[in-house]
Parts: structure tokens; C-alpha cells; sequence
């Protein structure tokens, strides 16, 4: 048998195998990509027809997410109050949106309850307030019912809100979480008939129902997977991600 003659029919044969797979792969990936397209036009004209519209383009990414194990944690209000008084007023010649949203970041600093997981949410001026909403982000998902709001009065710090849920580890495992247009199906059942809806941001967030929290000591908690939902002007609607 001459092997030089038989190893080369064989590469070819390889060669050929390996292009057919990857042929094959690829209308695979186009087939499936149409699929899921076809099944997004289709919800959306369902989600229509029942008054539901939606503003922008819904999330695709939906991936196995594992549940988030947190800590709720508490402040010294006393302490709190002691460096509300201490503060020295942020000069009028900086009391512009930029030098609110500092001067709460270093008071926040000072009074150690700044950290990686807060980042800015939004400022709001209302009745010659500055109110400055941080929120809690942690891998890039945010942490829904946590926050700071930092309230500022002529220059000065004058009240802190804050609920905070301190991230200690992810679950072991991850599981399938259900995709924005299923999320909002659900939206669908639970609505009334007559209802018109207007879907305007929606965001895979960590959730947990709210609770009455006054204990003194550290409680754990595990917030789970969900899809908020704003919509109507600022209406808010947690649908829970799993599958299951």
C-alpha cells in the first residue's frame, strides 16, 4: 500500500469533513438567528394588539444567571448626624449639578459608606432641593431597592436616605432566565383589558421583595434574577427571571 498516496487522501477527506461541519454550523447559527427574530417581530405584534407598545429595542442577552447572596446593612445615625453637622458648606460659586454630585461623593467618603458598588443614578431638584440618587451596581448588574439619596440644602448635606444591601457571593450554580419578550407576555396576562401600556427602559436587575428590616444585626438575604420593567411614565413592574 502506498501510505504517502493514503495519508493524503485522508487530509483531503478531513478537509472536506471540517468544511462541511462548518457549513452546516453556520446555517445552523443563520437559521437560528432568523428564528429568534421572526419570534420578536411576532411578540411584538401580539404585545400591540393588546395595547402594550413598546419605546426602544427590547434586550436580547438573556444568560444563565446564578442567585446573589447579600447582607443587609445598617448606619450610626448618630454618626451620621455628627458628621451632617461637622460639614462645611460647599461654596456658592460651585453649586452647579457637577459640584453637587462631588461634594455628595466626598461627604459619602468621609463618612465611610462610599464603596465600588455605588455608582451615580440620577439628580433631581425639587423645591430648591438637589437631591442626588447613587445606586447599587455590582458586575455590572444593578442591585434594585438599594440606594443612597443625599439631600442638599444651600450648600450643605441635610438628610441621607439609604437602604443598602451589602453583596457577599454568587449562588454555586446558574440557571436559564427567561428573555425580555417572555417577560413582558407576562406583563401581558397580568394587565387590565382595557389598560394601554407604554413600556419605555426595561433591565435585568437583582431583586428581592421588600421586607420590614429593623433588626440590629447583620441579616443575609438572596436576591434573585429579574426583569424591571418601567413603564407609563415611571411605573415600575419586577418580573422574576427564571424559567422555573
Amino acid at each position: 500500500m502506498n501510505w504517502t498516496k493514503a495519508k493524503t487522501i485522508l487530509i483531503i477527506a478531513l478537509l472536506i469533513t471540517n468544511i462541511f461541519l462548518l457549513v452546516t454550523y453556520k446555517a445552523v447559527q443563520d437559521n437560528n438567528e432568523q428564528t429568534e427574530e421572526d419570534l420578536l417581530m411576532e411578540t411584538i405584534a401580539l404585545l400591540e394588539s393588546k395595547n402594550i407598545y413598546v419605546k426602544n429595542s427590547l434586550p436580547t442577552k438573556h444568560d444563565k444567571m446564578p442567585v446573589l447572596i447579600v447582607e443587609h446593612d445598617r448606619i450610626d445615625s448618630h454618626e451620621l448626624q455628627r458628621y451632617i453637622w461637622e460639614q462645611t458648606p460647599l461654596d456658592e460659586s460651585k453649586r452647579s449639578r457637577e459640584g453637587s454630585i462631588r461634594y455628595a461623593e466626598d461627604f459619602l467618603k468621609r463618612c465611610g459608606l462610599w464603596g465600588s458598588n455605588v455608582e451615580l443614578d440620577k439628580v433631581e431638584e425639587v423645591d430648591g432641593k438637589t437631591l442626588v440618587h447613587f445606586k447599587n451596581v455590582f458586575n455590572g448588574i444593578r442591585i434594585e431597592k438599594s440606594y443612597i439619596i443625599c439631600t442638599i440644602e444651600e450648600g450643605k448635606i441635610t438628610e441621607v436616605e439609604r437602604s443598602w444591601l451589602n453583596p457577599v457571593e454568587f449562588g454555586r450554580t446558574k440557571k436559564e432566565t427567561m428573555s425580555a419578550s417572555a417577560a413582558l407576555i407576562i406583563l401581558m396576562s397580568e394587565k387590565h383589558e382595557l389598560e394601554s401600556i407604554l413600556v419605555e427602559d426595561m433591565e435585568m436587575v437583582y431583586w428581592l421583595e421588600e421586607t420590614d428590616y429593623e433588626s440590629q444585626t447583620t441579616i443575609s438575604d438572596t436576591a434573585f434574577p429579574a426583569w424591571k420593567i418601567t413603564y407609563n411614565g415611571g411605573q415600575t413592574k419586577y418580573v422574576p427571571a427564571y424559567n422555573d
